[in-house]
């Protein structure tokens, strides 16, 4: 199997422009403040799905290289591994003291939320990595003998 980079590039770019419009669209108060409007929900949510997917086959195009083959992968833990585990790991520590002092000092709820939101998706990413180092890969691909002819 081949590991590609166009489809997830495509997704990474299909988000940011599904981003800005939906951020220009805000900025812009298309249906109201500050509530937003159907559209503009959707669109936040497929941006952050595809932004997701692009991500995670980036991720999996640097992991995993471009050729596949169904095996088992031991952990490996690298230099940029250990580096994106330490660097992640400060961001995540500082995002989550700046939402414990948004919260103390009253801040909008909207600040609060994403403050949060990028807390999660941080630590989305710092425990893939985790995985990646720590955990490897389990994929048990043994022949079946049980007479059936597929």
């Amino acid at each position: 199997m081949h590991n590609s980079l166009r489809v997830p590039l495509g997704a990474l770019a299909a988000a940011v422009v599904l981003a800005v419009v939906t951020g220009l669209t805000v900025m812009a108060r298309v249906g109201g403040d500050p509530a937003l409007t159907e559209l503009q929900i959707g669109a936040t949510a497929w941006s952050l799905a595809l932004g997701l997917f692009g991500l995670q086959g980036i991720v999996s195009v640097v992991v995993e290289g471009r050729q596949l083959a169904p095996s088992t992968i031991q952990p490996h833990l690298s230099n940029w591994v250990s580096a994106a585990i330490t660097v992640l790991s400060v961001v995540l520590f500082g995002l989550a003291g700046g939402t414990g002092l948004a919260i103390v000092s009253g801040q909008p709820t909207a600040l609060i939320g994403s403050a949060a939101g990028a807390g999660c998706l941080v630590l989305g990413l710092l425990l893939l990595f985790y995985k990646e180092a720590f955990v490897g890969h389990e994929a048990h691909l043994e022949p079946r003998y049980d007479g059936v002819p597929w």
